[in-house]
């Protein structure tokens, strides 16, 4: 059954609405995260927190005055809770977050959060339909944090955030920029493929969507409703960059994001050998593959700016590199 936007929208914010937390991750993902994008954070951005680079990027905004943060798809504010507290662990006070969401039950969450940690005066929660956001005024900082992938209105949104981002701002990011629905663009599955023999029956089974796959099957989550999960993905990277300048920026996955995520990544038990030895096995590929240019990622860490300040960006991984221009001609010439 096809929904309309509206009953999509609805659906999006009845499911946020029966999850308690939103982060839970398999814990092969943080032997990942931990082996392979902590040392990319910390040369790029100077730090091993996600939490702190958005406040360290609030730090590059040069902000004069009390500064103002926009934060794209805020959710029940978790993230920006953390993001304040680390603000405020270097010293910074003159600050607001306006978290935006497009559910109203979320956004009493994040108020009762903030509330809670007695955090009112940093916080302006605001309900919003993102694909229309028109928030007023100006910001030092707009951040989205695995919010962009949930958009259909790129365009206009991007358009808004350079209109009301400072000059010397910030627009700053963490999200998922591969493929439509988070599917494995064709030069990445040919490597699944290869790989997916290698995995047992446990780490075959797919968690969320309770199914097996004796062979890999490419999900797309964009359809069936799933609340238009990455329902433009692979359209983030080049549209920030049709108006932005890359300032600060590294890039993972392609494949290893595959099996250590939510989908797979809780067949992986990381206190067994072999299982961890695959795991840094396919990180490796990956990391190769992604060096070599053969693959293009599926994830990023950046921030952008109005002005070219320069690129700060992980071994060769630029943002322009990371946009994948077409089918690799290789492709044609091999039988998988």
């Amino acid at each position: 059954m096809n929904l309309t936007y509206d009953e999509r929208i609805a659906q999006q914010i009845a499911t946020y609405a029966e999850t308690i937390n939103m982060h839970d991750l398999p814990d092969v993902f943080h032997v990942w995260s931990d082996s392979y994008l902590r040392p990319a954070l910390e040369e790029v951005f100077g730090t091993s927190s996600i939490d702190e680079a958005y406040a360290f990027g609030y730090l590059d905004a040069k902000v004069k005055g009390r500064g103002r943060i926009l934060s794209i798809g805020s959710g029940d504010g978790e993230v920006e809770i953390r993001v304040a507290k680390a603000l405020l662990k270097h010293g910074i006070t003159d600050f607001t977050i306006v978290c935006s969401d497009v559910s109203p039950i979320l956004i009493e969450r994040n108020k009762a959060a903030v509330q809670r940690d007695g955090l009112e005066q940093y916080f302006e929660p605001v309900v919003s339909d993102l694909n229309k956001i028109d928030i007023p005024g100006r910001f030092d900082m707009i951040m989205a944090n695995h919010s962009l992938h949930h958009i259909q209105e790129l365009e206009y949104l991007f358009d808004y955030s350079f209109e009301r981002l400072t000059e010397n701002g910030v627009f700053i990011t963490n999200d998922m920029i591969g493929r439509n629905g988070h599917m494995r663009w064709p030069e990445a599955k040919v490597f699944v493929d290869l790989i997916w023999p290698l995995l047992s029956d446990t780490q075959k089974i797919h968690t969320q969507l309770r199914r097996f796959n004796e062979k890999f099957i490419d999900h797309d989550c964009s359809l069936g409703g799933d609340d238009f999960e990455g329902i433009r993905a692979q359209d983030i990277l080049p549209l920030i960059l049709q108006r932005f300048m890359p300032h600060k920026f590294i890039c993972s996955g392609g494949i290893i994001d595959l099996f250590v995520d939510r989908g797979f990544g809780h067949g992986f038990d990381r206190g067994n050998e072999s299982d961890m030895a695959l795991i840094h096995l396919i990180a490796g590929i990956n990391d190769v593959l992604l060096d070599a240019g053969v693959i293009t990622p599926t994830w990023t860490m950046a921030s952008f700016t109005k002005n070219d300040r320069g690129q700060k960006y992980y071994r060769t991984r630029t943002a322009e590199l990371a946009v994948r221009k077409a089918d690799p001609s290789w492709l044609r010439y091999h039988k998988f």
